[in-house]
């Protein structure tokens, strides 16, 4: 219950004993003559329209927190960022000082995390800034849908032959590189090579009109394909944009990037966590995250052990941090899985 809920029944028994008092008030004055009961009354009125005045922003106030509060008790993984709308903003750990508080902030709940976070040689990568132009969240979605179920070598490899077919060269070097890269043979050339960098992605609007059969032709598979039109359809059609994204909470960014075929909570979480830096996103269908998590709070790990429900309530130690906590989570698994 919030500090507006717990105080509203004493600030309106308040008012009621005040009302009360006033109320006896008035009935004294009239009986001391008609003039002053008349003016008694309009001064009881005025105090009355005031006090009316206050206990509206009172209940308006109760009314707004009750809703929050109400939002929040819906959604299985309440967010910083949900928290955060009221004040008409969502906080990114690429915000100065964030990742400074966060740390400090998880060492100071959690002091296992703690001997982690002191154990981990390289600071927290979350923080980083994107590049703007390269980076969208039109091209971040595209690239996680190539990159599923892939390893990184395979998927970067599928990436660099879509956008070798179907990308722009940035440069004259690499529009030099590009047309040089396979020579007379038909074997890849070495001589310049040509990396993701290199490319500027296709618009979505270039993309809705690739055909199927040919992006399977350079190693997408069919769902694939389909996924990556489906995407950029959403993008092309204003279904979704860079800032309606950036002005959703968490858990609508959720809903509306679930709601597209090819995209599931894994993917929305990833997307969360790596590209808006949304600070308190628990990726509970993360395997290595599981795992982690089991063995830092000493719980069982089976196929349906833990579930969302009990990560959510251990996690709950980390908030408003998750994702962060999250990031350590994936050094630690990898520390383990190197000592056995």
């Amino acid at each position: 219950m919030t500090t507006s809920a717990r105080r509203s029944p004493r600030l309106l028994a308040k008012s009621a004993k005040t009302a009360g008092l006033a109320a006896t008030a008035s009935a004294a004055l009239s009986n001391t003559g008609t003039a002053l009961t008349a003016s008694a009354g309009k001064v009881s009125k005025r105090k009355q329209n005031k006090r009316s005045n206050e206990k509206g922003k009172q209940m308006s106030t109760k009314t707004t927190t009750t809703t929050t509060a109400m939002i929040l008790a819906d959604n299985q993984t309440p967010s910083m960022g949900a928290v955060i709308k009221t004040k008409g903003l969502f906080q990114s750990l690429s915000d100065p000082g964030v990742m400074d508080e966060a740390v400090r902030y998880l060492k100071a709940s959690d002091k296992k995390l703690a001997l982690v976070i002191d154990a981990t040689a390289e600071p927290c990568s979350m923080a980083l800034s994107r590049d703007s132009d390269s980076d969208t969240s039109y091209i971040s979605l595209c690239q996680s849908i190539i990159y599923q179920q892939l390893a990184g070598k395979a998927a970067e490899a599928i990436l660099l032959r879509f956008l070798k077919r179907y990308g722009t060269p940035k440069s004259d070097a690499a529009k030099a590189a590009l047309r040089s890269s396979t020579d007379a043979s038909g074997s890849s050339s070495t001589a310049h090579p040509l990396s993701i960098k290199d490319f500027v992605f296709p618009s979505p609007q270039q993309v809705i009109l690739f055909d199927v059969d040919e992006m399977r032709a350079i190693g997408l598979g069919q769902r694939k394909a389909e996924y990556l039109k489906e995407v950029a359809k959403n993008f092309s059609d204003g279904t979704l944009s860079e800032e309606r994204l950036a002005a959703m909470s968490d858990e609508e960014v959720s809903r509306a990037l679930v709601a597209i075929r090819g995209i599931g909570q894994w993917t929305a979480d990833m997307f969360l966590m790596f590209h808006l830096k949304r600070p308190n996103v628990l990726p509970t269908l993360d395997l290595a995250v599981r795992k982690a998590m089991c063995h830092h709070f000493g719980v069982p790990f089976g196929k349906k052990t833990p579930t969302h429900e009990q990560m959510v309530e251990l996690a709950q130690v980390w908030e408003p941090y998750r994702s962060v906590a999250t990031w350590y989570m994936w050094r630690l698994i990898g520390t383990i899985t190197q000592k056995s």
